[in-house]
């Protein structure tokens, strides 16, 4: 099979209310779809959307990025046998951003799972039918919390995440224990403080929710170097998110880690993020796929992604902020799982979209 084409376009989405992202406010998402076609007429798409104050690229730079895979790709056979093969073997020159690079191998799997009469999912080897998603908590306070801890218990969810860091420590204390409390003892409660505290916040913190049992706390000290004394002094499991983008794939053996989370629109795509599943298996860290506020595009590789992952819940919520998306229907995110044939049959709307021509 060959490219016969590679078409860039971009889109403007509302998000449902504003977000503070990197410390700047971002009411809108914007962000660049790659419609690859093969020879044989299949095709797909991917996305490749920078996240302020997160992603390194800008949406300019990928665009231009994107119109030079696009001129390197056509006419181009892809060669390998299997789809991960062929994904490790694109010609993506090592510089090519982390974005584009996701979403220009997502393209390539839709268009191979196309030309097969497949979901995506099926074609990376996953034989489940669902992806379990986590439910993901911002603001609220105890009482508040409680009670969305019993709802979402009630709805099936085996994992909630609760972002922690935003307001004073005791006050997330008093947060995390109420949750805790209508979450009951089955559901797994995940924390992510995005690096909000220092070390004795931190220390704080964990003191005051030492008996109340949670999965993991992401990246709780604003200089990740202290982690490891973090664990050592508390004994308290830690993830990594923000250090994937920072640190090597050895930090996996030289740390004590619980998780690693992985988002393949920030990480460089599939195919690092591959690697970096094996290295966390080899030391015995659960890896967790997590989203960067992607369209229905993005995310519905994210959960065929997923499906290939361990059985551990996907972090796929944030595709919930958008107040509309480029596909129709919309995908279905509002429960515990995702189906996963369901969301690959929805499709790209073109009046949506603006196409760019060089």
């Amino acid at each position: 099979m060959t490219i016969a084409s590679l078409e860039r376009y971009r889109y403007t989405l509302p998000l449902t209310e504003p977000l503070s992202l990197g410390g700047a406010p971002l009411a809108e998402r914007h962000g660049l779809l790659l419609h690859l076609t093969l020879d044989s007429g299949a095709d797909g798409w991917g996305e490749a959307a920078p996240l302020p104050g997160f992603s390194v690229e800008t949406l300019d730079e990928a665009v231009d990025q994107a119109r030079r895979l696009g001129n390197r790709w056509e006419g181009e056979t892809l060669t390998g046998e299997g789809p991960r093969a062929i994904v490790r073997a694109l010609p993506i020159p090592d510089s090519l951003p982390a974005s584009v690079r996701f979403g220009g191998e997502s393209a390539v799997v839709e268009a191979l799972a196309a030309a097969q009469g497949i979901a995506p999912a099926r074609l990376l080897g996953a034989d489940r039918p669902s992806v379990a998603l986590n439910a993901l908590v911002r603001a609220g306070d105890a009482d508040t919390l409680a009670d969305q801890g019993r709802r979402l218990r009630a709805d099936g969810y085996q994992a909630v995440k609760l972002k922690v860091g935003r307001t004073d420590v005791s006050t997330d204390v008093e947060r995390v224990r109420a949750l805790r409390r209508g979450l009951g003892p089955d559901v797994e409660l995940r924390l992510d403080a995005n690096r909000a505290w220092s070390v004795e916040d931190a220390e704080a913190f964990l003191s005051g929710i030492s008996d109340c049992p949670f999965a993991y706390i992401e990246e709780p000290v604003s200089d990740p170097e202290h982690l490891p004394a973090l664990v050592e002094a508390t004994g308290c499991p830690v993830a990594i998110d923000e250090t994937t983008r920072e640190r090597s794939r050895e930090v996996l053996g030289a740390w004590p880690l619980r998780a690693v989370v992985l988002k393949p629109t920030l990480l460089g795509g599939m195919h690092r993020m591959w690697a970096w599943e094996a290295a966390a298996r080899d030391h015995g860290v659960r890896p967790v796929l997590s989203a960067s506020y992607e369209t229905g595009v993005g995310t519905r590789m994210l959960a065929a992604v997923a499906a290939t992952l361990s059985e551990a819940p996907a972090g796929l919520s944030p595709y919930t902020r958008l107040a509309a998306d480029v596909l129709a229907p919309r995908l279905s995110m509002d429960g515990p799982t995702v189906d996963l044939a369901a969301v690959s049959r929805s499709t790209v709307c073109l009046d949506r979209l603006e196409p760019l021509v060089d």
